[in-house]
């Protein structure tokens, strides 16, 4: 019974001491924390910029002319009307948000244009004194004006025509090259991921955002029907529906893929067979309003001189 009362003593004591060095440790430890801290900061200068230092890295143009142009296009946007906003959200994921315009930036470049060709109209119609009424003078140049408006959606135009090119073009290579890769014991993400590092077109953009939507936890199939919304070409969505079918039917991916890349290739030649075509038709124009006019002033020239001298001798 002593003996058992002396170890549970000391075992006590033991705790006691330990909790004291321990404490005592802790104390020390805390008050010399700063200081160490301190001295690493000031061993190892410049490795911690600031935020003043990390803007002042950027050119003058990202720190100024960017925010302030940025700034103004959203507030002009805001002016706009708002109809057809999502029509013109569709526009722009189609093209690519090209020049990183949202519908905001977009509707404000839209006044911005058209407010300036309007004023530049009719500073130009006072400086060249045009005789005319004062609503005349404004009728002009407001519809100058609304044509400026509307020239960024024929720019817009343009480069959604340009990227659906681009996508129809590239993706019978991208099926072939998708192909290769699940033949070669790939996964669909794996051979999408070896594709979008292959090659830099919109396709190969396209296919790394639905990974990037893939990672951030949608379907894979909610990523593809999202890409073939964004692209709105026909070939891109019937891709779309034939991998929706495969995996909930559970049928092969890799003999989806083959069907699929055979098709694109056929689909590719017939458009350049139909282009070739048309290329006969859109010749005649040029042929008739620019080509045949200057034949003939070369071939008939020298007569016409001895024809006006037959009909004045006559």
């Amino acid at each position: 019974m002593l003996v058992g009362a002396q170890f549970l003593i000391s075992f006590v004591f033991g705790l006691s001491v330990l909790a004291l060095v321990m404490g005592i440790r802790a104390i020390v430890t805390s008050g010399e924390t700063p200081d160490r801290v301190k001295q690493l900061l000031e061993a190892a200068p410049g490795t911690l910029p600031t935020l003043h230092q990390l803007e002042m890295r950027k050119s003058f143009y990202q720190r100024v002319i960017q925010p302030v142009v940025t700034n103004s296009l959203q507030l002009l946007g805001r002016l706009a009307p708002q109809r057809n906003l999502e029509a013109l959200q569709q526009k722009l994921e189609t093209a690519g948000f090209p020049a990183n315009l949202n519908v905001a930036d977009f509707l404000g470049l839209k006044v911005l244009i058209g407010g300036s060709v309007a004023a530049l109209a009719m500073t130009l119609i006072y400086l060249v004194e045009f005789d005319h009424s004062l609503v005349i003078k404004i009728g002009i140049s407001m519809m100058l004006g609304f044509i400026g408006f509307l020239l960024p959606n024929l720019w817009l135009s343009r480069q959604v025509s340009a990227r659906k090119s681009e996508v129809r073009k590239s993706l019978p290579d991208a099926l072939d090259m998708l192909t290769v890769c699940v033949g070669a014991g790939l996964g669909m993400s794996g051979a999408m991921q070896r594709v979008a590092d292959s090659w830099d077109n919109a396709l190969c953009e396209e296919f790394a955002r639905v990974l990037v939507e893939v990672k951030l936890g949608r379907t894979r199939i909610e990523a593809l029907e999202n890409m073939a919304r964004r692209t709105d070409v026909d070939e891109v969505r019937s891709f779309v529906t034939a991998i929706t079918l495969a995996d909930k039917l559970g049928v092969s991916i890799s003999q989806v893929l083959v069907t699929q890349a055979s098709q694109m290739r056929l689909i590719r030649r017939q458009k350049a067979e139909e282009t070739a075509r048309e290329a006969s038709i859109k010749m005649l124009f040029p042929l008739v309003f620019l080509i045949f006019p200057a034949m003939f002033a070369v071939i008939l020239g020298p007569a016409v001189p001895m024809l006006l001298e037959t009909l004045g001798s006559l």
